[in-house]
């Protein structure tokens, strides 16, 4: 559907359009008995129609909609997905967990297949392969490609990986490896994250600290200096005021020509609808401009260099910002 046409609807139309969309996508994903062709048809046009109303309509219209998806049969049928479910569950109490996050490395990683009905699975193979997903993977490739090549250039460096979940990018460098950095300090608030990165990268010297970002800002926490600061997931939920003073203090970590690195979602990825119905999971969205914003507070005398680089699929873009 053209989605300009959903500006000319009333709400009612809109409700019943979403539940027509409703009804005829789990039609179609009961009835696949395997056909993964035919469940990726279905959901590409529940992506893309969801979206499109999320985007005619104002926020209390939306979220009106959103409850007839939660309310209809298929909420049950899109959590055999366990990336879906998961999302929506929130066993660590929020949505982008670690382990959620290793659902969309797991065939990149040849981890295990997630336990699911074949049908779940079929859809699983769909969402992990949308555009946010996508946009996950390609975000830890950048951050693994840059840490190389940092460490490449001056072997030795210390990193600091803020909210660093299970620190995945690791499994792409060859600095860890290769021990090729300084100290790798990731910081997290999740025990349960942190665990695993003592297991799978304590023995090539990776450090955990169990921190909030919130003790960074307030200066609660001295953990050292650094030669370059990145967080690749966090800034997708932190407001404005928030993501600010975390840039300040991250820069005023650096050492003299090191590098700072924040992630972001773009706004306008076609999953978003799906992600808010679906998965309650919301996000917080930035511009170009949005990013340069959070530089707001450093002296601009301090700054060496800022950049703004997005990944390959432009789902994602990242603030780079080298210090004097």
């Amino acid at each position: 559907m053209d989605p300009s046409r959903y500006d000319l609807m009333t709400p009612e139309e809109k409700e019943a359009d979403v539940m027509t969309l409703l009804d005829q996508t789990q039609e179609s994903l009961l009835g696949s008995d395997g056909n993964r062709e035919q469940v990726g048809k279905a959901l590409d046009r529940l992506f893309g129609d969801l979206n499109s109303q999320r985007l005619s309509c104002g926020h209390e219209h939306w979220q009106s909609l959103i409850q007839h998806c939660r309310n209809h049969p298929l909420l049950t049928t899109l959590h055999h997905d366990p990336f879906t479910g998961r999302a929506f569950a929130k066993p660590r109490g929020y949505a982008g967990d670690a382990e959620l996050i290793d659902l969309i490395y797991g065939p990149e990683d040849r981890m295990p297949v997630p336990e699911a009905t074949q049908l779940g699975l079929d859809i699983y193979s769909y969402t992990t392969s949308a555009p946010a997903a996508e946009g996950v993977r390609a975000r830890r490739g950048f951050i693994a490609d840059l840490i190389d090549t940092t460490t490449n250039e001056r072997p030795g460096q210390h990193i600091l990986a803020i909210a660093a979940g299970h620190l995945r990018e690791a499994n792409l460098t060859t600095a860890v490896r290769r021990r090729r950095m300084g100290r790798f300090v990731a910081l997290d608030s999740d025990p349960l994250s942190l665990a695993e990165v003592d297991r799978a990268y304590g023995p090539y010297g990776v450090e955990t600290v169990p921190a909030s970002f919130g003790v960074l800002i307030t200066n609660r926490l001295q953990i050292g200096s650094f030669d370059l600061i990145y967080s690749t997931g966090l800034f997708d939920y932190l407001n404005v005021n928030t993501g600010r003073r975390l840039v300040t203090t991250m820069f005023e970590m650096l050492k003299p020509g090191g590098q700072l690195v924040v992630a972001n979602f773009l706004p306008g990825i076609r999953d978003i609808g799906y992600m808010e119905a679906f998965m309650d999971w919301k996000l917080v969205y930035r511009t170009r401009q949005d990013m340069v914003d959070l530089t707001a507070e450093i002296n601009e005398a301090d700054m060496q260099h800022l950049a703004l680089f997005a990944e390959e699929n432009s789902n994602i873009i990242f603030l780079h910002v080298t210090k004097k």
